[in-house]
């Protein structure tokens, strides 16, 4: 059997296969390279990781904010009335208003009890708020408001309103009011939401004790001013706001805590709260009373001194924390909210986070109640 020839003319002298260093050699260099690319990778994803949760956590920590200050600002308010005038309450089902002194309320829980007691309006929660956390909670007129498109003949309905930017609705909690008077009612029918001369019923029977208000509001002048009237119709609102279980878990099986928001002036029983922002692990609330020196001296709401009726500012406190775990390391820093120290759960300090390896920031601000600063 002849064996197969291989012409190799033409090629050059010096054209052989690589030897085994030489392959062991270029293995190490890939290697090598492959390791610092994966190095890279990998310390690119943890940094994408860290700029991500820090803008969750802004983003959240603002809005959370934002919220609260929007509500808490307005304590108070029902027009023109502001600081003077009781309302008149006609509405059944409705929270324990006692505007204008009573439209802020503060508490601390603390896993079995409240100080100072749990406020009435607050007994029908579905969600309790998070052990050692503070609970808000505020009554005022919305600030979207309108005026009558029509004087009242009577002292009885319906009444007719210039706009509806409140959007309102058959069931809402509302209130009207001049520089002289002021009646809370529950709307029980509405037409025309959707644009001008919206007419709205109130009817006496279950959501009404009376279909009869306590004056007859007039709006002044022929096409009243709608910016200068100082007759107002507004959406009625009272909202309790804490920190609460989410029912979730983090990656790492951590609790995920979220700001809840308890609206009161709904029909439904029992009152089921609202998750507004997640991540919120605590809330922090300090009281600015006024003393008799003009001086404001804050003090947290379980103070036996603290005089809810003459705070004129609150400043709130809160930790806001990523729900993945973004950090190399667990987090064993302690933190300054609202003047209380919050550690890690191996620290001494009496309030604790849920360490892991979650980010954390704190955001704190002061809010000027605008209705007692009169």
């Amino acid at each position: 059997m002849n064996k197969p020839t291989f012409n190799t003319a033409g090629l050059p002298a010096n054209q052989q296969g690589y030897s085994v260093l030489e392959l062991m050699v270029a293995s190490v260099i890939g290697l090598v390279v492959l390791s610092g690319a994966v190095t890279v990778f990998t310390g690119n994803k943890s940094s994408q990781e860290l700029s991500s949760g820090m803008a969750r956590i802004q983003e959240s920590g603002r809005v959370a904010l934002d919220i609260l200050s929007n509500d808490i600002r307005l304590a108070g308010f029902q027009g023109c009335t502001d600081g003077s005038i009781a309302p008149n309450v006609l509405a059944n089902n409705g929270p324990t208003i006692t505007l204008p002194r009573g439209a802020l309320w503060g508490g601390e829980y603390n896993g079995s009890s409240w100080t100072p007691a749990q406020h009435a309006d607050l007994a029908a929660a579905t969600v309790v708020p998070k052990d050692d956390t503070d609970v808000i909670y505020v009554q005022h007129g919305s600030g979207r408001t309108t005026i009558l498109a029509d004087s009242m003949i009577g002292t009885t309905g319906p009444i007719s309103l210039a706009l509806n930017p409140d959007q309102l609705e058959s069931g809402d909690l509302m209130i009207i009011s001049d520089c002289s008077h002021a009646d809370i009612f529950r709307a029980t029918s509405v037409a025309g939401a959707a644009g001008n001369n919206v007419t709205v019923n109130f009817a006496a029977g279950g959501a009404n004790s009376s279909a009869t208000l306590s004056n007859a509001y007039k709006i002044s002048g022929a096409g009243a001013d709608r910016v200068s009237d100082p007759m107002r119709v507004m959406r009625f609102e009272s909202n309790a706001y804490f920190v609460a279980d989410s029912n979730r878990d983090t990656p790492g099986g951590q609790d995920i805590f979220s700001l809840f928001l308890l609206d009161t002036t709904t029909l439904d029983t029992p009152a089921v709260p609202v998750e507004l922002v997640e991540g919120v692990e605590h809330m922090q609330i300090l009281y600015g009373q006024r003393l008799p020196s003009g001086d404001i001296q804050y003090l947290t709401a379980n103070n036996a001194a603290l005089n809810i009726d003459d705070v004129v500012s609150v400043q709130i406190g809160l930790l806001v924390a990523t729900t993945d775990s973004v950090t190399n390391n667990d987090d064993d820093r302690t933190y300054l909210v609202a003047n209380e120290r919050i550690g890690p759960p191996a620290s001494s300090e009496t309030l604790k986070h849920g360490g892991g390896r979650l980010m954390r920031a704190t955001f704190n601000t002061t809010i000027q109640l605008r209705n007692r600063n009169l």
